[in-house]
């Protein structure tokens, strides 16, 4: 039987199973969590999070203990003794004896009292004798634990010190944002101070950075008040400059927190391929944007007739390595050939989309991605096959460590005939 202190790191447990098998890391949570306390929901988070983060490192510090650094420990096991790691080296605020008794007494749930033993022998020398691997030895990718291919891709791209940067950036806990959706920002202020809520402002002076992991005890959440939204999606939306008035498609809009600003002044119909990805959409537009119209369909199928759109917005599936300190795992699922895979998507959608835009209308491309072939050469090789689109102001890229914020991309081009 679990141990109460056992529950968060049983949660974080399985947050890591279900990420191994490739769920999203948003979408473990939920499901791991949903018993647990607003403050263990927390801890289970925090502590699934940082073992994504500081794996290449946390692994280095577990082989460097085991009697036979060479033997392949079963994939549940390691991760028990990941979570010890991480708390013992990284977690200061969770007593050492708590770190090692719970990793202990899960692993006695999981694989009986030889494996108990095992993991209370390695975390016990981690809690003895503190770090053991001089990580100035260690490379790069190592030391920021990342892989390998991608720090060697993102080398060419911005050189050592913007790679370090980025690095650093992604291995940081990102601020939760809410944006104003149908109260404006200064109602919003005013309710928080009034509920005793602690906020701050944005950085970047998009949104209000919220002190808590829970929104939906925030007052005017019920009311559809505001969206949990990072400030660099609100920057794109800026810099898309959609004017008022006109009829929108949202191409690829799932979780729909573009869709639903959008909503506000303009007919928005959102359109998503994944059931999954809908119900989420649909949640958003039922609290914030009760006139949003959603409908499930393939972009690539083009289910609007040609010309009928004043905006169709293409906020593209993408590689996500702009989003990498909010998706934590998404380092270690991400392989050349998902970028190529993503690349292929694009392509469709832009070209399937194109058509639905009138003349004089806009087409908007966005993505979460920091990958050039996603985004600027993405966009060239459309404006190349489309003559009768251009751009109409230049790119926005957004780097991560500049803003503190995701990273993101956005092209904005207008349709001639």
């Amino acid at each position: 039987m679990k141990t109460k202190r056992a529950e968060p790191r049983s949660a974080a447990l399985e947050i890591l199973k279900r990420t191994r098998q490739g769920q999203p890391f948003d979408a473990t949570l939920t499901v791991a969590m949903r018993d647990l306390s607003a403050r263990d929901s927390g801890l289970a988070h925090e502590i699934a999070a940082g073992v994504l983060r500081h794996r290449r490192v946390i692994d280095k510090e577990i082989q460097h203990r085991l009697t036979h650094p060479e033997t392949k420990l079963a994939d549940r096991i390691h991760d028990i003794i990941r979570i010890g790691v991480f708390q013992l080296i990284y977690l200061n605020k969770i007593p050492s004896y708590a770190a090692v008794s719970s990793a202990v007494d899960l692993a006695r749930d999981v694989g009986g009292k030889k494996t108990a033993g095992l993991v209370n022998a390695v975390l016990r020398n981690v809690d003895r004798s503190g770090r053991a691997i001089d990580l100035t030895q260690c490379s790069v990718a190592e030391r920021h634990s990342h892989p390998d291919w991608l720090v060697n891709r993102w080398h060419d791209t911005y050189g050592p010190a913007g790679t370090e940067r980025l690095l650093d950036f992604f291995n940081t806990r990102p601020s939760l944002v809410v944006q104003s959706a149908r109260w404006d920002e200064d109602m919003l202020v005013r309710a928080f101070r009034a509920a005793d809520v602690q906020f701050t402002a944005s950085p970047t002076q998009h949104g209000i950075v919220i002190d808590t992991g829970d929104v939906s005890g925030l007052p005017g959440y019920k009311e559809g008040a505001f969206i949990v939204q990072d400030p660099a999606q609100r920057a794109l939306l800026e810099f898309a400059a959609i004017p008022q008035n006109v009829n929108i498609w949202d191409a690829c809009a799932a979780p729909g927190g573009k869709a639903v600003t959008m909503a506000a002044g303009r007919t928005v119909i959102a359109t998503e391929v994944s059931p999954r990805r809908t119900r989420t959409l649909i949640e958003n537009k039922e609290r914030v944007a009760p006139r949003l119209h959603v409908v499930i369909a393939d972009a690539i199928r083009f289910p609007f007739r040609d010309h009928h759109f004043d905006v169709v917005v293409v906020d593209a599936p993408c590689s996500g390595t702009g989003s990498m300190a909010r998706h934590p795992d998404a380092r270690w699922s991400l392989t050349p050939e998902r970028i190529r895979k993503a690349v292929e998507m694009q392509r469709g959608i832009l070209d399937a989309t194109a058509n639905a835009v009138k003349p004089g209308g806009l087409l908007i491309y966005l993505t979460c991605s920091l990958e050039s072939e996603e985004n600027e050469r993405q966009v060239d090789r459309f404006l190349e096959l489309h003559s009768e689109f251009e751009r109409t102001r230049e790119d926005l890229s957004i780097f991560p460590p500049d803003q503190r914020t995701d990273g993101g991309y956005g092209a904005r081009m207008r349709r001639a005939i």
